[in-house]
């Protein structure tokens, strides 16, 4: 049997998912976007060069096959100028490239009604096309290859919807090869003992029923989404690793949306400038804040964290000290735990602790012994908040720039 190992976000997004991503990518046969569509934005770090993929699994610098789960929803356009990006770049995934003929597709029109959603759209026509999925009135992959045949057999009104976009349809009819039953295809492969890795977007803090409502993206990002994202049973995964950055950040387009840890406007702008700050997606400013444990316990308990994988530690290089949110404070009450909504959680207030910085440089440290013993201190007293074992320090963005730390939990 193979392995089946899950990466997700703990926070709230862009916390550096591709790099673990590409570092388990080296062992897996076939990695898996199973939710989202293009309002993700990973970063992966070759020899210096930044590439930013919204729709392909950030394994595709391995030799791997790369696949479109059904929970996705695709613009085909812009699914295809990715393809043709990362061919410039001498990454072809010709041969290797899977979707799920289930899968949704985003239309123009979807497009064009998000640029009016005012509650953090990325306006890519994510949330129209969730709702037209589940009002059952959306198209899917497998229309491409539908809409070529005979559509007397279908009823009306899926009739009239294939005849209104067949034009568009049949742009992608190229693609017909790569439209699989995904759940089929990789229930097979981890019967035959290849691994799989399933590569989730944005995060527990954007999750739809976890996450803060109504400021939230419109599908499942925990993992249980890479099971009802694939068709592949809970049953069958190994392992779920979470990441999470040491600090954390929020991007919105109003700032309406909870960050009860958002640092003072000095501090912030720092961390902004040196981690730059800024969304992959829509190149907002992102808020920033001190690391939330109350934040990353739930988010360790919706996933049933294995392991967590912390980033950006060199970011916080030469500050004399660093707050670590351990409870809120909700109108007098201690709590340990997550509100329900983004009402209750405006309401909270950080209870911290204070631990001393570094002013030492932790860029060049190779193992978790060269950090500075106050970066040590800091990440086992995240280690014993969460309760879960930290696997791998990031300090650089390039894909070489981590530290190992308990890898035998990844084994």
């Amino acid at each position: 049997m193979g392995k089946v190992n899950v990466v997700v976000g703990m926070q709230y997004g862009d916390e550096g998912k591709g790099k673990l991503v590409d570092f388990l990518a080296a062992d897996a046969d076939y990695v898996v976007r199973f939710q989202g569509g293009n309002n993700a934005g990973h970063t992966v770090v070759v020899n210096g060069v930044p590439t930013v993929l919204h729709f392909i699994p950030s394994g595709a610098f391995h030799d791997n096959i790369c696949v479109m789960g059904n929970g996705v929803v695709l613009d085909l356009e812009e699914l295809q100028k990715e393809v043709d990006m990362l061919e410039t770049k001498g990454v072809s995934l010709k041969g290797r490239f899977l979707i799920s003929e289930n899968a949704h597709l985003i239309l123009p029109a979807d497009v064009e009604d998000s640029v009016h959603d005012k509650i953090g759209s990325t306006g890519k026509g994510i949330a129209p096309a969730y709702t037209s999925k589940y009002a059952k009135t959306g198209l899917r992959v497998r229309d491409i290859i539908n809409v070529q045949n005979d559509l007397h057999e279908f009823d009306t009104k899926t009739r009239e919807k294939l005849i209104r976009f067949k034009e568009f349809l049949l742009k992608y009819s190229h693609l017909k090869n790569q439209i699989v039953n995904v759940s089929k295809v990789l229930n097979e492969a981890i019967d035959s003992g290849k691994n799989i890795l399933f590569e989730g977007a944005q995060a527990a803090g954007l999750d739809i029923d976890h996450g803060h409502y109504p400021f939230v993206t419109s599908s499942n990002c925990t993992a249980g989404g890479a099971c009802t994202g694939s068709g592949v049973g809970p049953t069958r995964i190994d392992k779920v690793f979470g990441v999470s950055k040491v600090y954390i950040t929020r991007v919105d387009r109003d700032s309406a949306s909870p960050l009860t840890t958002q640092m003072d406007e000095e501090v912030m702008k720092k961390i902004q400038e040196k981690g730059n700050e800024y969304g992959a997606t829509t190149g907002r400013p992102r808020r920033c804040g001190w690391y939330d444990a109350v934040l990353n316990r739930h988010a360790v308990r919706v996933n049933s964290l294995s392991g967590v994988a912390l980033t950006k530690l060199d970011v916080l290089d030469g500050l004399g000290s660093i707050k670590i949110c351990t409870h809120y404070d909700l109108d007098g009450e201690l709590l340990d735990d997550y509100p329900a909504d983004a009402a209750m959680q405006r309401r909270c207030k950080p209870i911290y602790e204070t631990m001393p910085g570094w002013r030492e440089n932790t860029k060049d440290c190779k193992s978790f012994d060269d950090l500075p013993e106050n970066a040590k201190d800091y990440i086992k007293r995240i280690e014993v908040l969460l309760n879960v074992p930290v696997i791998m320090v990031t300090n650089g963005p390039d894909r070489e720039e981590y530290i190992p730390i308990n890898m035998h939990v990844i084994e």
